[in-house]
């Protein structure tokens, strides 16, 4: 039998190194690419029966189920558990940087609830080890995500990182309040304005950030950050400087790695009017200790949770409620 990879990307690339030292390759699959993928044939799903498939894609592994017949994301990684080792060494996402930090302690103690304690303690030790033994495994579909019990409802709501329209969409599913969405790619504000139409939603153009000014900018769809090897320029603003009178019940941040500066930006929002949060936990390594921590010293008079809505640890969020 054949021997396929499901996935011509970076974690494809990942898996084909580890994977090829066991056993031939003989294609990679992907709906969106052609050609060769280094130096193997890059075959469609349709193309793919009989063959044995390694999952490397794990968001939309359900979908991948349904059109071919794929050895799953995780069973991967524990048959070749090199593949974490490697990652890491790729610098991707939150595996950039260091892993651990002794304030992770005080972290642990904002966390009261089994979920959040039983993925914590998964994850950390996780980092500290590569075990697959400790895999923290999504507690969360991705259909829930920003939208989780006690956090569906909202009357005036702040979506950092608007994309094109999924959380302006996920919203109006349980509300029928305002929204302001900022998203500073080009290109995802097309759609996003599309979703926005006929909705009482406010699109600015523009990135969230701790001040108003001009920084570079990295387009890629889904993961668009600003950063010094940026090719475009765009806006960026704070929370308090633009919406600091909308007095917002509930303010969502997945802005790539940029979510600490836009706490800060909000910091008078986030004291005076305490509205639920939802930030993403894992574009720096950091994430997991710095924003809980620069949260609870604005405002102590949060509670914390953690869920997570997407495998190795990607798409986790946490979550901060007032105390009632």
């Amino acid at each position: 039998m054949k021997t396929a990879i499901y996935g011509a990307g970076e974690y494809g690339e990942v898996f084909y190194n580890v994977i090829s030292k066991y056993e031939k390759i003989d294609f990679f699959v992907d709906t969106y690419k052609k050609g060769n993928f280094k130096g193997v044939k890059i075959i469609s799903p349709s193309e793919s029966k009989g063959l044995k498939i390694y999952n490397s894609l794990f968001f939309y592994e359900k979908k991948i189920t349904k059109e071919v017949n794929i050895i799953p994301f995780v069973e991967v990684l524990k048959k070749f558990p090199e593949i974490i080792p490697q990652v890491y060494k790729k610098n991707i996402l939150w595996f950039s940087g260091v892993l651990l930090n002794p304030k992770l302690k005080k972290v642990r103690e904002l966390l009261n609830d089994e979920i959040s304690l039983n993925f914590f303690d998964n994850w950390v030790k996780f980092r500290e080890t590569f075990d697959m033994k400790y895999y923290p495994y999504p507690s969360n579909s991705l259909e829930e995500q920003y939208f989780i019990d006690e956090f569906k409802y909202s009357e005036r709501f702040v979506d950092c990182g608007g994309f094109t329209g999924d959380t302006v969409s996920s919203y109006y599913r349980y509300n029928n309040g305002k929204i302001i969405s900022f998203e500073p790619d080009p290109k995802n504000l097309q759609k996003l304005n599309k979703t926005a139409k006929n909705k009482d939603v406010l699109v600015y153009p523009m990135g969230v950030f701790d001040e108003t000014k001009i920084l570079k900018f990295k387009s890629s769809g889904s993961g668009g950050s600003l950063c010094e090897e940026g090719d475009i320029l765009v806006p960026v603003t704070s929370l308090d400087e633009t919406i600091y009178n909308f007095r917002p019940d509930y303010i969502k941040m997945d802005i790539e790695g940029a979510e600490i500066e836009a706490i800060k930006g909000a910091k008078n929002i986030i004291k005076d009017f305490s509205p639920n949060l939802a930030i993403s936990l894992y574009h720096r390594a950091s994430d997991l200790w710095k924003i809980p921590l620069l949260i609870k010293e604005i405002n102590p008079n949060y509670e914390f949770k953690i869920r997570c809505h997407a495998h190795m640890c990607l798409e986790t969020v946490l979550y901060c409620k007032v105390k009632k």
